[in-house]
């Protein structure tokens, strides 16, 4: 009975280790394929298995090179917009820096802008004062062109008035004076009674055809004088008296010419 036992331990041992052997076998034969070249179910899994780990390792040094590249363009375009920012930068701070001036020089700056519009109001106004002005100007020298005429009519009347005057009975020197065409005021006989004192001895006595001058080209003071003499003398009888007083200075022309021209406007 043992003896059987051993005998079936022995071919089952034996019916185990067969099948390993001819694998054994199998793996040293495909080895030596291998070696030689022989192409083999085990070999062509070898060399896919090959194939496969160099086309990966292909992939991984092409992605490193691209990632290489990548790298180096996004350092260039830090590079540049780096350099952009800081220019950006500092012009921004000098612009920061004259606004700060500009805000420190502004109340100076509206000081300086209210003076000036104080000015250019006054200037404003002068102007328009100026052309007020010119505007007057224009018109008194339209009047003056006017009186002017009118002056120079006058005083061509005036010079073409008598310079000599021959009396007739009943004649005064007050009487000739009050004729319009002498002087128009009595109270200017003594100015022919100076001029022909060769010829009137009293100036209350004059004879006809006696021919007497008129004197024309007379100053104002002689005027004011001639005044003054004629109050102090009384007016001959018969004469109609107006009253009136001392030439004032102020009311006769510079020239006598221009102080008859006053009487006889």
């Amino acid at each position: 009975m043992r003896k059987l036992t051993k005998i079936v331990t022995a071919v089952l041992i034996s019916s185990m280790i067969s099948p390993a052997v001819f694998a054994a076998e199998n793996i040293c034969t495909n080895i030596i394929n291998y070696e030689n070249g022989t192409s083999c179910i085990a070999t062509n899994a070898t060399a896919e298995n090959a194939t496969q780990a160099k086309s990966t390792g292909n992939a991984t040094s092409n992605m490193n090179a691209k990632a290489t590249t990548s790298y180096e363009e996004l350092m260039a375009q830090y590079n540049k917009a780096l350099e952009e920012y800081n220019t950006l930068k500092t012009e921004l701070e000098k612009e920061e820096k004259e606004l700060a001036m500009l805000k420190a020089q502004e109340a100076e700056l509206e000081k300086r802008y209210n003076v000036l519009s104080s000015e250019v109001e006054a200037l404003k106004r002068e102007i328009a004062y100026r052309k007020q002005l010119e505007a007057k100007i224009a018109e008194l020298k339209a009047k003056l062109a006017q009186a002017g005429s009118k002056v120079e009519m006058l005083r061509r009347k005036f010079m073409a008035l008598p310079k000599t005057y021959r009396v007739v009975r009943g004649d005064t020197l007050w009487g000739i004076a009050s004729k319009s065409y002498i002087y128009n005021d009595p109270w200017q006989w003594p100015l022919i009674y100076r001029a022909n004192r060769d010829k009137i001895k009293n100036p209350h006595l004059i004879f006809p055809k006696q021919v007497f001058t008129i004197p024309r080209n007379l100053t104002a003071e002689e005027v004011i004088e001639a005044r003054k003499q004629a109050l102090k003398t009384p007016p001959p009888p018969g004469a109609k008296v107006i009253k009136v007083g001392p030439v004032k200075a102020e009311d006769v022309p510079k020239t006598a010419t221009d102080y008859f021209l006053f009487m006889n406007k």
